[in-house]
Parts: structure tokens; sequence; C-alpha cells
């Protein structure tokens, strides 16, 4: 009998001890790409705290989809991220076929715009990645005291398949 009533408690506390546990994280934001009739939503691949000292990564949350040559791409970013720094960074090929180094084309302040599109100045050019960078700020500890920088918090990855 004694040994039933222990059972019991421990039963209980278990059950009390799960329902004190911390609530589940936040969803982490989505942003959107979208091009011609095309579009799709992606997680970050990188997300880190605001100072940038717990980071998580996740390879398998870089989206793809079909850019045709030239065509202007969408992005669409959360409260979550339009409310911090964030810049848009692309990589493509020339029409004649030059690999062009990753650039930063646009950068945001804080509450600035949620949405950019990215449209390449030369023609038949063929967008190969798009990145959202939203920035997050680190304590440089060999700095003067307050002094902070910015680094990627949270990237996300649209990867171009050819169309």
């Amino acid at each position: 009998m004694r040994r039933t009533a222990s059972l019991a408690g421990l039963a209980g506390l278990a059950v009390l001890t799960a329902g004190c546990s911390d609530p589940p994280p936040p969803p982490l934001p989505e942003i959107g790409f979208s091009a011609a009739a095309n579009s799709v939503s992606a997680r970050p691949f990188l997300y880190c705290d605001v100072l940038v000292t717990k980071c998580d990564r996740n390879d398998g949350a870089l989206a793809r989809m079909p850019v045709p040559p030239g065509t202007p791409v969408r992005i669409t970013v959360p409260e979550e991220v339009r409310e911090s720094p964030w810049s848009v960074v692309v990589q493509y090929r020339t029409a004649t076929g030059e690999q062009k180094d990753p650039e930063t084309v646009a950068t945001f302040v804080p509450n600035q715009s949620s949405e950019y599109t990215v449209s390449l100045a030369e023609d038949g050019a063929q967008l190969q990645t798009v990145e959202v960078k939203q920035a997050g700020a680190k304590q440089d500890e060999s700095a003067a005291p307050g002094d902070i920088q910015l680094l990627a918090r949270g990237v996300w990855s649209l990867q171009v398949e050819s169309s």
C-alpha cells in the first residue's frame, strides 16, 4: 500500500513539474520571397539571440525557388525583422557568365521598410542567392566601454534554381 502511494505521488510530481516548465520558445520569423508566379517562405538558417551570444544553425532551412534570368525578386520581412536593422545581399552571374561576388544591395534602419525588390541592372543576369541579414549587437571586449559591433543575428537564404 505504501508503495502505491509513493508511485502516485511521483506521478503527480511529474505532472506538476511538466506544467511548470518554461514555455516553448516563439517560432522563428519567416521571410517571404516571390518572383514571377513563384513564392516561398524561408526560416532562418542561422539565428542568434539579440546579443549574438547563442546561435542555432539549420542548413535545412535554405529556401529554393526557380527565378528566370532578369526577373526581380520581392522580399517581405515580418515585424520581428523590420524592427531591427536588416540588409539584402545578392550573388549573381552576368549574362556573359561572369561570376560576381556577394554584394549588399540594400540596408534598412529599424522600422524603415518591410519589403524590398531585388532588380539587377544588367539585362539577362541570373540571381544565384538572395539573403536577408538581420543585425544584432555584440559588445566588443577590446573596444571602449559601450562600443558595440553589429553582426548578423539572423540569416535567411533563397537559393535560386535555374528555370
